[in-house]
């Protein structure tokens, strides 16, 4: 009796140890579930700011009847299609497409990776995601982007790649002034007649130039201020809308340069001049006001520039409501014989492109936080 009671005793305990191992188990089970499922619920509910995975979320335009944003996109969801090596020979044809390893958002890319003037193919780049922030490279240049954050961007270009090498094997400079020069670009077609009702059209950028060298050897290739700079700009174009002017359909760039070497330290010069210098030139009038210029009126033009632009690892603003400065665009045009009967009245915006230029031999990059333009009512 005594032993029959003992092994009872101990088939009692083994049970109960099966028994709590099986609960242990499905509790551990349903712990895994309930994370699959939490997983799942928080990926659905993402939005476009909270984003790190799957198919990119578009950000939504501002909803607010007194601003009109004119850019599309901003968070780069789409994808980017990405150009040839010279506008005047791609009729329109592109290398291919930039589509987030197959997780863009619907619909066809608004924005375009200008590559002019460059050997390395970015449409065959190497592409990375890292939660939300996604990158491109080809070994000559990045593009990287967040999607949970308004127009920002990084742009990287490495001329010592970009050109090819001389027949000695070394790093060149450009010596030739008709020779093209390698670009990294952003760029999209706006199509916007400029509201008569704004107050205020602004141009907004923030960045930080995180770096600019030359690996060129100068005792071989003295640099050349005429020929050789790394360039950081933003463009837009601008054409007249007014049938009765004699102008009708002509166009020009308006824009401003925040970055060149040859004004490292300090704010680039203003320009009044035809595109020219290479052979994909437009042949378009440019007008630049200078950025210190525009620092100087600021108040007045209800602008804010962080001056000097031309620095390297400082975070600079720029700001613009540029109707002010259309009147004086367009005034400089005339006199150098370009939309000779066009008014800011009559003016429509075509496209934006910002980035990148290189007609000297640098490596450059520059982090954008911020990008937008949008009228103001």
């Amino acid at each position: 009796m005594k032993t029959s009671a003992k092994w009872k005793k101990i088939v009692c305990v083994a049970l109960g140890l099966c028994i709590a191992g099986l609960c242990a188990a499905c509790g551990q089970g349903e712990t895994d579930m309930d994370k699959d499922e939490q997983d799942k619920t928080e990926q659905e509910t993402a939005t476009w700011d909270t984003q790190t995975e799957g198919t990119v979320i578009t950000r939504p335009q501002i909803a607010d009847a007194s601003v009109k944003e004119l850019l599309g996109d901003l968070n780069f969801s789409q994808g980017f299609k990405v150009t040839l090596f010279h506008s005047n020979s791609s009729n329109g044809q592109i290398a291919g497409t930039l589509d987030h390893g197959g997780d863009a958002a619907s619909g066809d890319p608004v924005w375009t990776l200008a590559q002019w003037g460059c050997t390395h193919n970015m449409a065959e780049a190497t592409f990375t995601r890292d939660g939300s922030v996604l990158t491109y490279e080809d070994g000559g240049k990045k593009l990287s982007f967040d999607v949970t954050e308004t127009g920002s961007v990084t742009l990287g270009i490495k001329g010592s790649t970009e050109y090819t090498l001389d027949e000695d094997g070394n790093i060149r400079e450009r010596t030739d002034a008709t020779e093209n020069w390698p670009h990294i670009l952003i760029e999209q077609s706006i199509g916007h007649d400029i509201s008569a009702e704004a107050e205020h059209l602004y141009m907004e950028v923030e960045y930080r130039v995180t770096a600019c060298e030359s690996l060129v050897d100068r005792e071989i290739y003295p640099e050349d201020p005429e020929l050789n700079a790394a360039q950081f700009q933003w463009f837009i174009t601008l054409t007249d809308t007014d049938e009765s002017s004699e102008s009708f359909g002509q166009s020009m760039w308006f824009g401003f340069s925040m970055f060149d070497t040859r004004a490292l330290g300090g704010t680039p010069s203003g320009l009044a001049s035809y595109d020219g210098g290479k052979e994909d030139s437009t042949g378009l009038f440019i007008y630049m006001p200078s950025l210190t210029q525009v620092a100087a009126n600021a108040e007045v033009t209800d602008s804010e520039v962080t001056v000097p632009t031309a620095v390297i690892g400082e975070n600079r603003k720029v700001k613009i409501d540029i109707l002010p400065w259309l009147s004086q665009a367009l005034k400089t045009a005339r006199q150098y014989g370009a939309l000779t009967g066009a008014s800011v009245e009559h003016l429509r915006i075509g496209s934006t492109n910002i980035g990148w230029e290189l007609p000297g031999n640098y490596d450059a990059e520059v982090v954008i936080s911020y990008l937008n333009i949008y009228e103001v009512f």
